[in-house]
């Protein structure tokens, strides 16, 4: 860039004009808090054409530091902390070369209107912090926004809002070991063009009530190799444990409203408890994307989960749902649990492939799960162990003949090793209004031994042997 000198603009002269104008009247603590609470133009501390210390300087000087639109601030390449109950306002262009970021402490703000951030990290290290009205792009950070450290304190209020993340690896990346967040919203952000994950909620066991919706993500793909990179949203808690102990689960969560296509993974949970998804619209989720980043094919991934709510998924030309046991070397654990199934809608008709449908696995004692209206077109519904109490109404599920059956219960696996998760005793299973037939209309069911019991379906009437 060059060394070219500004003037100040208008309203930043009238700004300094005012504070002198009352000088005579003022003492000079007083001058300078006229001075501090007035917004600064970044171009007024650029004098030796070093912008790191230019936001410094500027953040010394004012509550409000201003990028103006048109300003470039570039080679910043190393940390910058903004002073606690700053605002830096962003209208122009930020740019870095991968290791530069904006700590944000204790009430920070950047706001932006048409502002841009380019291969910059914005880290978030305080309490009622605001991201708003940004795009953030480059592959040199990890991630656009991190949200970290390693002070072991409870954080409240982060919003992050109206955001663009595009060309760039994570997007929002949490790892959450070691401190809380208590109230977090992540709105109105669309992602696009990444490696990594759009908003990945890591090992997060300590936050709670977080709100992540009314985002588009689209074409996330993995090139570069990496393991278990390339999914839309993920959220993790720590090691899967059969007890399922509060402590080790990330809780307490709604994700809503999402729109997505061309990825491998939309939605992701792993040791989960306590959460809701609802309102999801995917297309084109497919094994096309991130072919060796070792993740599973499904718009819906859940692993070890206990206790929640999916409500209201429409899937186009997608692979559908993995609901399952979370599994470490080998050893399967914490198998799904208490959870309600509701409202979704799958069309693969003009999907030239097989492309998993639903595939659930729930059990034991003291458990129930509950499948409502389901509508699921050139796919599948498997159904594998049982919970305590499984209820399954208003089932519509057409599969090709040649693809294998429409709906499969895969009950007795008793010789399994994942068999241990079985409710053995008193189990309720309870099915009504169940249509499960090929592309001819003919009944396309398959169901292992159990022990005696009689399901009455609406279509299907029949009686599952024993032992």
């Amino acid at each position: 860039m060059t060394d070219k000198k500004y003037s100040l603009s208008r309203r930043a002269f009238l700004g300094s004009s005012s504070a002198l104008a009352v000088l005579p009247l003022l003492n000079s603590r007083a001058v300078r808090a006229v001075e501090k609470t007035s917004a600064a133009d970044i171009r007024r501390f650029n004098s030796a054409n070093d912008w790191v210390r230019a936001f410094n300087d500027a953040f010394t000087a004012s509550d409000v530091v201003q990028v103006p639109q048109g300003v470039v601030c570039d080679n910043i390449n190393t940390g910058i902390i903004i002073p606690p109950g700053k605002t830096l306002q962003i209208d122009g262009v930020l740019k870095g070369n991968g290791r530069g970021r904006f700590a944000l402490q204790d009430g920070c703000k950047i706001i932006g209107n048409g502002g841009r951030l380019n291969n910059l990290c914005l880290d978030v290290r305080g309490s009622d912090c605001v991201i708003q009205g940004v795009t953030l792009s480059g592959y040199g950070p990890l991630a656009q926004i991190f949200i970290g450290g390693k002070d072991k304190r409870t954080m409240r209020n982060l919003l992050i809002d109206n955001i663009t993340v595009t060309e760039a690896n994570y997007g929002i990346l949490r790892q959450g070991f070691h401190n809380q967040f208590d109230g977090v919203r992540i709105t109105n952000g669309r992602f696009t063009k990444l490696q990594g994950d759009a908003i990945e909620w890591n090992v997060a066991i300590n936050d709670k009530n977080i709100l992540i919706s009314d985002h588009v993500i689209d074409d996330i793909n993995c090139t570069n190799g990496k393991i278990n990179w390339g999914i839309g949203i993920g959220l993790a808690g720590s090691t899967y444990d059969n007890g399922y102990p509060e402590g080790q689960t990330v809780k307490n969560f709604v994700v809503a409203n999402i729109t997505g296509s061309n990825c491998r993974q939309l939605v992701h949970v792993e040791n989960g408890k306590h959460f809701i998804i609802r309102n999801v619209k995917a297309r084109n989720i497919t094994p096309e994307f991130s072919k060796k980043a070792g993740i599973d094919n499904a718009t819906v991934a859940i692993y070890g989960c206990d206790n929640f709510i999916i409500d209201n998924v429409n899937m186009v030309n997608s692979a559908g749902m993995l609901i399952g046991y979370g599994v470490i070397k080998g050893n399967y654990l914490s198998i799904p649990q208490n959870f309600r199934l509701n409202d979704v809608q799958m069309d693969n008709t003009t999907l030239p492939y097989k492309l998993r449908g639903i595939q659930i696995s729930s059990g034991n004692a003291q458990s129930f799960v509950s499948i409502t209206n389901l509508n699921l077109k050139r796919a599948s519904l498997e159904l594998h162990n049982k919970p305590q109490h499984l209820f399954i109404r208003n089932i519509n599920v057409m599969q090709d003949a040649e693809r294998g059956p429409a709906l499969s219960m895969n009950f007795d696996l008793r010789k399994d090793v994942r068999g241990k998760f079985m409710a053995k005793e008193d189990t309720l299973l309870s099915l009504a209004n169940i249509k499960a037939v090929n592309e001819k209309g003919q009944r396309s069911v398959d169901i292992d031994r159990v022990d005696q019991q009689v399901v009455n379906t609406n279509g299907l009437n029949f009686r599952l042997p024993g032992k």
